[in-house]
């Protein structure tokens, strides 16, 4: 089987890190396209691609809309301690950006297992997710992003 982001000539994988968990390993890529950088999320057979506004919106999200990806409870909480940021070991970061959004992404080792950080410096948001959040992110239409968008300056409204 031919991996398709390897495989087509107009793609430059730029960075590559993978998120491992108990259930789930999840590798994630920043793709250089001729329409710009993607991050690339890949579980299995299951790929999306979002540029850096849809990350953005994606900052701003309850940890809950995982639970609509996987049809089950996501509570990243409940499975280990409260995370603090000062035990982390970083892994691989690299930034993303479009006219729109500016968006750091890293990948952490934390005392409670791997996760992805995507991080809108200039909106003060940041989400972290583990490896199953990811499988469940992964197998989205890019639609999604659109509904995060709804609320396109994030939860607290326009930014000042």
């Amino acid at each position: 089987m031919t991996d398709a982001t390897e495989s087509a000539p107009h793609l430059e994988i730029a960075e590559e890190t993978e998120i491992r968990g108990d259930d789930a390993a999840v590798t994630v890529r920043q793709i250089k396209t001729p329409k710009g950088e993607r991050l690339e999320v890949r579980a299995g057979d299951e790929v999306l691609r979002a540029d850096a506004l849809g990350l953005e919106s994606l900052s701003w999200q309850d940890l809950d809309v995982f639970s609509d990806f996987l049809g089950y409870e996501y509570d990243l909480a409940a499975r280990s301690e409260p995370e603090s940021d000062a035990d982390d070991a970083v892994d691989c970061e690299f930034t993303l950006s479009n006219e729109y959004a500016d968006i750091v992404v890293r990948s952490v080792v934390s005392p409670d297992g791997d996760r992805l950080v995507i991080e809108a410096p200039k909106k003060h948001f940041s989400i972290r997710v583990d490896a199953e959040g990811l499988e469940g992110l992964a197998a989205q239409d890019t639609s999604i992003f659109s509904e995060f968008l709804e609320t396109p300056h994030g939860p607290g409204g326009h930014a000042h």
